[in-house]
C-alpha cells in the first residue's frame, strides 16, 4: 500500500454534484444529498422502510459520482484501507458507533464504480478518525491508502 487519494466531501463537492444530478435530471425539484456528513444510524433506523432505501440509493449515486470526480472510478482494487475523518459544525458529543452508516452509504457507490472489487473485509479495511470541529466547513475527508 503506498498510493493514497484523499477525498473531500464540503459543500462545495456537494454543490458541484448538484449541478450534475440536475442536469441529469432537469425535471427534480428537491437536492438529493443536504448535508456533506451523512445521516446518523439513528436517524437512518428511525426512516421507514422506503425512505432507508431512498437514502441508500441517493448516497450511491452521489458516490459513483465522486468516484468519477476524483478520478478513482475504475480502480479495481482488492486491498484498500479507508479512513474516515468526520468535521462537524458543533461540539456535541456523538459516538463512533452512530456513524457507521456512512462508510455503507459511500462504499456501495465505490463498488457500483468499480473502485473496489468488493466491500467485503478481506478487501477493505475501516478505520475512523478522531471527529473533529470546524464550523466553517464541516464535512468528511475519506482517505483511501493502497
Amino acid at each position: 500500500m503506498t498510493n493514497e487519494t484523499k477525498i473531500v466531501i464540503d459543500k462545495d463537492v456537494i454543490d458541484k454534484y448538484h449541478e450534475y444530478y440536475f442536469e441529469k435530471y432537469p425535471k427534480r425539484k428537491v437536492k438529493p444529498i443536504e448535508k456533506p456528513i451523512p445521516p446518523s444510524l439513528n436517524r437512518f433506523i428511525a426512516y421507514k422502510r422506503m425512505q432507508q432505501n431512498s437514502v441508500k440509493q441517493k448516497y450511491k449515486e452521489f458516490s459513483v459520482w465522486l468516484a468519477s470526480y476524483y478520478h478513482i472510478a475504475n480502480l479495481n482494487l482488492d486491498k484498500a484501507k479507508i479512513i474516515f475523518r468526520f468535521y462537524f459544525p458543533d461540539k456535541r458529543r456523538r459516538d463512533f458507533d452512530n456513524l457507521m452508516l456512512s462508510p455503507k452509504l459511500i462504499d456501495d457507490g465505490f463498488v457500483e464504480a468499480n473502485v473496489f472489487i468488493d466491500d467485503s473485509g478481506d478487501i477493505l479495511k475501516l478505520e475512523f478518525d478522531n471527529f473533529y470541529y470546524d464550523c466553517d466547513n464541516p464535512r468528511v475527508e475519506i482517505s483511501i491508502i493502497y
